[in-house]
Parts: structure tokens; C-alpha cells; sequence
């Protein structure tokens, strides 16, 4: 018997098997450099340890330029499958609320934030509504105004009387003039305490008040408070979509995820995902030397 013929193929699938084994190997071992003295053992570290921060990146781009674009972000966001999770989850949260209950607005917050960005939120919003009610207020020349009605009215009560008759209108225009920069005046020096003050006291209140109490007065004003939220995020979406995702750097956030990573649990990672394709590659390379040694015994 030419064992030859059995032989030959089976060194050849061997060789096949045994390469691209060791190539699969080389991608992640080993994982630092080699060294015999002062020469660097060729190809050491493997290729993913030593391209690691440059995969990193490429990944990185793959997935916020090819996969989670914007365009599918905002197609998945406003799927009809997502917008009945978020609807279905608000009703039950609704429903929920409006049981009987003593936690309070500001309860509810404080479960997804500290109390110190509890606070210096509240402080800020604070700041914002009061200044911006501030600088309107200074705009419109309240005491003007103000001054402008009182002397239209006093006018009117002396017109024909004989305060009128002894020039009881300039007085009254003298006083109304005084009073117009005395008004200002006043809300120029003390306006934005006062305003913040009443914005502050406004804020505490309504954050006290419980949720199921919330509920119920939106319900009883037949106001559709779902449907008006599901508007909201609708136009999230799809007006704020861009300008949130340039505040996320999707790149940078896979980037630094990847390199901040272990190469033992990057490579489990990657051997979990391509198992069997990596799998499938060795046993090609035994295929093919199977084949080859079979063809060597032709020629």
C-alpha cells in the first residue's frame, strides 16, 4: 500500500491546520514586546496590542459615521415602536402618580439627582426666570407707565374743579414726572431682589405640592399632558437631535471605552463575537493543505 498518497494530505492539512492557527494566536498574542538582549522579536506584541488605540479609533469612526448616524438615530427614536414604549410608559407612570401619595415634585427629582444639583439647579432657574423678568421689566418703563395712569386719573378727577382752574395740571404733571424717576429708580436698585425673591418663592411652592396633586389638576383642566410630552419629544428629535449628538462624541466615547480596556477582555471580547468564523479560518487553512498535498501527489 502507498501510504504516501494518505500521508502527503494529511501533512498538508496539518501544516494548513497549524498556520493559520499560530496566525489567529499572533492577532492577540503575545501581548507586550519580545526581546532577545537588545533586538525586538519581530512581531511581537501581537497585531491587535499594537494597533490597539488605532482600532480603537477606526471602530470608533465605523459606528458614529456608518451605524449610528443621525438619520438612523432619528428614524429609531421615532419609530412607531418606540414612541408606544415611551407613551405606554408614561401612562403607567401617570397612572401610577395619580394614586394617593405624599411624594412631593421636588421628591421625584431628587430620586434621579443629589440634593446639591437639586439645589443649584433650582438656583439657577431661579436666576434665569428672575432676570429675565428683570430686563423686560426695566424695558418697559414701569414707572412711565405707572406715573402716565396717575396723572391721567388725576386730571380727570380735577377737570372742571377749582383745583383746575388754579393750574392743578402742572402740579399734577410735575408730581407724575417726579414720581415716573422715583419708580424706576426703585426698580433699578432693589427690582431684581424683589423679582427673585417672589420667582424663589413661587418655584417652592409648586415643588412641594405632591405628584398625584399635580395629576389631578392637569386631568381635571382636560389637558392631554401624553400627548402634549410625545409632542415635546417629537420635536426634540427632530430639531435637537444634531446639536445633542455634536455635545456626544460618539467616536471619543467607543474611542476611550476600547483603549480603556484590558487586551485579555478585549480579545474575549472579540473571540466571543468571531468564534466561529475564526473557527472557521483554521479549518479552511487544514482543508486547503489537505487539498495541496493531494494535488502534490499529481505533479
Amino acid at each position: 500500500m502507498n501510504y504516501a498518497i494518505i500521508i502527503r494530505p494529511l501533512i498538508g492539512a496539518g501544516i494548513g491546520y497549524v498556520t493559520n492557527w499560530i496566525a489567529v494566536k499572533m492577532m492577540f498574542r503575545p501581548l507586550n514586546t519580545w526581546h532577545i538582549g537588545k533586538l525586538k522579536i519581530p512581531f511581537t506584541p501581537g497585531i491587535i496590542p499594537k494597533n490597539k488605540e488605532r482600532i480603537a479609533e477606526s471602530i470608533g469612526n465605523t459606528i458614529s459615521k456608518s451605524l449610528l448616524t443621525e438619520e438612523t438615530l432619528r428614524l429609531s427614536l421615532l419609530s412607531d415602536d418606540v414612541k408606544l414604549k415611551i407613551k405606554n410608559n408614561l401612562i403607567t407612570f401617570f397612572n401610577n402618580s395619580s394614586a394617593e401619595t405624599s411624594t412631593t415634585i421636588r421628591d421625584l427629582i431628587c430620586s434621579y439627582i443629589d440634593n446639591n444639583t437639586y439645589e443649584t439647579s433650582i438656583i439657577n432657574i431661579t436666576n434665569y426666570v428672575s432676570n429675565s423678568i428683570y430686563e423686560t421689566v426695566k424695558k418697559s418703563n414701569i414707572g412711565d407707565i405707572v406715573a402716565e395712569q396717575i396723572e391721567l386719573s388725576a386730571k380727570e378727577k380735577i377737570k372742571g374743579s377749582f383745583l383746575g382752574v388754579l393750574g392743578g395740571n402742572a402740579i399734577i404733571s410735575s408730581i407724575s414726572e417726579n414720581a415716573s424717576l422715583k419708580i424706576n429708580d426703585y426698580i433699578d436698585k432693589n427690582g431684581q431682589n424683589l423679582i427673585n425673591s417672589m420667582v424663589s418663592t413661587e418655584i417652592s411652592k409648586y415643588t412641594s405640592y405632591t405628584v398625584s396633586d399635580i395629576y389631578k389638576n392637569i386631568s381635571n383642566s382636560n389637558i392631554d399632558i401624553t400627548n402634549i410630552i410625545m409632542d415635546i419629544y417629537e420635536k426634540f428629535i427632530l430639531n435637537k437631535l444634531s446639536d445633542l449628538l455634536k455635545t456626544i462624541n460618539i467616536t471619543k466615547i467607543v474611542s476611550d471605552k476600547i483603549n480603556s480596556m484590558d487586551t485579555l477582555e478585549l480579545e474575549k471580547i472579540i473571540l466571543t463575537i468571531m468564534k466561529k468564523e475564526l473557527n472557521a479560518l483554521v479549518n479552511l487553512g487544514a482543508l486547503i493543505g489537505f487539498i495541496l498535498g493531494l494535488l502534490n501527489l499529481l505533479f
